[in-house]
């Protein structure tokens, strides 16, 4: 399957009114790049991430006021702040605007969140828009605005998936940021035109997910509860859960705002077009002793399904050199599956095989006719058999104020794949925060090899920590060897607590 690097891009195309809120407007603004001068080109997969996001902002009860859409790029500043003026130029205080924006997106280790620079082009004319310009234009934009940004090296902008420093560009009430990737990583897609299996339109990974996650078409799967709300705490650990070729981080880390809602009648009616459901992938990492990895999901009408193997090689994905399996469990109809549950499994070693440390990613593809649709990824894990993982917890020096809305970001340096448990402990010694237990470790494509970690600085119970003294513990399991860090201590500041910011 041909893939290329992951982008941001912008593009509008679309106007269109419809049926206000009656608690708030809600509106949006999709751009998407494809053809550039100094990056390579993603046709057709920015448009059609510009596609597949209207669609899905503009289903369940989002009843949005106005979307405006451009899929071919723009390649100036004047076009970019003539749409945003298109979307967003009868919003009031209280409204809800959503910006996307898909992109090649450039940033390097050791620069500032506000160097992190999208690519606007439309093939003839290109420019380099660092975030704080774009921060600078969206801030006169009254309301909260809701940030997702579809390229490589997103996370920077809120300072996360870097091991250091860890500052951030876009924080504060009026902000909702969603990145396809950590600040180090790259943001991947797929041009189906290359594709081996179909000729198949393309499109990016995490707009595929996300769009899955908060529509119709994928039975609003990041909705937990299903309470017919979607958070942004939910939707961050759907992405977490079901897209594996990049980390996806959000500001805040933790919150209860609303990124989508829908109502019963929208949920019944989706259940006929969509192809997948249910798609969970059983966590751990793999081992001799333990070589697979078991997943299940419900096909809701007739398709193959093909798993996809894709290696970490130096750093990065290699999708130049891919392992397809198609499921032939059920010899009927050339391969097709009948609607029904399924239960999986993928075995890595044979008899005394060892494959070696690394990282490989699983990508579950449904198959109907010449349509391919990645239903569902996850990153396997495989640890060495033993070795020191030279732990080291990289943290910023100065203390934090969750009172005030801050988080603490920070990283875990280790040499090796490994199962990392990260807890927050106060000056006893009492554990008053689990931020990971046995956790896979997967590549960030950070230097050092490192994880990372937000706290938002509240306790288990949800309840804010109160200032004063704390320490991070942190172990790392390798195989059966177990690993440990002495605490890391560190400060939160004082301030008034807000209980009614960045609630679970």
């Amino acid at each position: 399957m041909g893939i290329r690097r992951g982008f941001l891009c912008l593009a509008v195309l679309l106007l269109c009114l419809l049926a206000p809120s009656a608690l708030a407007a809600n509106r949006a603004l999709l751009l998407g790049c494809d053809r550039f001068l100094s990056q390579t080109d993603t046709t057709p997969a920015s448009a059609n991430n510009v596609v597949q996001m209207a669609r899905a902002l503009s289903g369940g009860a989002m009843n949005l006021e106005t979307l405006v859409t451009r899929r071919s790029g723009l390649g100036s500043e004047a076009e970019l702040r003539q749409l945003i003026g298109d979307a967003f130029g009868e919003a009031e205080q209280g409204d809800v605007n959503y910006f996307y924006i898909s992109t090649h997106g450039l940033w390097e280790p050791g620069q500032a969140a506000g160097d992190f620079t999208l690519l606007l082009s439309d093939g003839r004319r290109e420019l380099p828009l660092p975030a704080r310009r774009l921060k600078a234009m969206l801030e006169e934009v009254p309301g909260t605005k809701v940030l997702i940004l579809d390229c490589c090296h997103a996370g920077a902008v809120i300072g996360k998936g870097v091991p250091a420093p860890f500052d951030r560009l876009f924080t504060g009430e009026d902000w909702v940021v969603i990145c396809s990737s950590g600040g180090a990583e790259e943001s991947w897609f797929w041009a189906g035109a290359e594709d081996s299996l179909e000729q198949a339109a393309g499109a990016g990974f995490f707009s595929g997910a996300l769009a899955r996650g908060i529509s119709a078409a994928g039975q609003y799967a990041a909705d937990m509860d299903r309470d017919g709300t979607i958070t942004l705490t939910e939707l961050r650990r759907y992405l977490l859960a079901i897209h594996g070729a990049s980390k996806a981080c959000t500001w805040p880390e933790e919150s209860a705002f609303p990124v989508m809602r829908y109502d019963a009648a929208s949920l019944r009616q989706a259940r006929s077009s969509a192809l997948v459901e249910g798609v969970t992938f059983e966590k751990g990492a793999l081992s001799m002793a333990e070589p697979q990895i078991r997943f299940s999901y419900t096909v809701l009408t007739p398709l193959r399904m093909v798993y996809q193997l894709v290696w970490q090689q130096n750093g990065r994905w290699d999708f130049q050199h891919v392992e397809t399996v198609e499921d032939r469990m059920e010899e009927n109809l050339d391969g097709v599956l009948s609607p029904g549950h399924r239960e999986r499994a993928i075995t890595f070693y044979a008899g005394d095989e060892d494959y070696g440390e690394g990282y490989v990613l699983l990508q579950l593809l449904a198959v109907t006719g010449e349509r391919v649709t990645v239903v569902g990824s996850t990153v396997l894990t495989i640890p060495p058999s033993s070795g020191d993982p030279e732990l080291e917890v990289i943290l910023p020096d100065a203390p934090f104020d969750p009172a005030a809305g801050e988080e603490l970001t920070f990283a875990v340096a280790h040499r090796v794949p490994c199962e990392l448990s990260v807890a927050v402990t106060d000056s006893s010694g009492r554990v008053i925060r689990r931020l990971a237990s046995r956790e896979p470790t997967r590549p960030e494509q950070t230097v050092p090899r490192a994880s990372t970690f937000t706290w938002n600085g509240r306790r288990t119970d949800g309840s804010l920590a109160e200032p004063g003294d704390y320490f991070l513990r942190v172990s790392a399991m390798v195989s059966d060897e177990r690993w440990e860090t002495d605490d890391v201590p560190f400060t939160i500041a004082g301030g008034e607590a807000d209980e009614d910011r960045a609630a679970f």
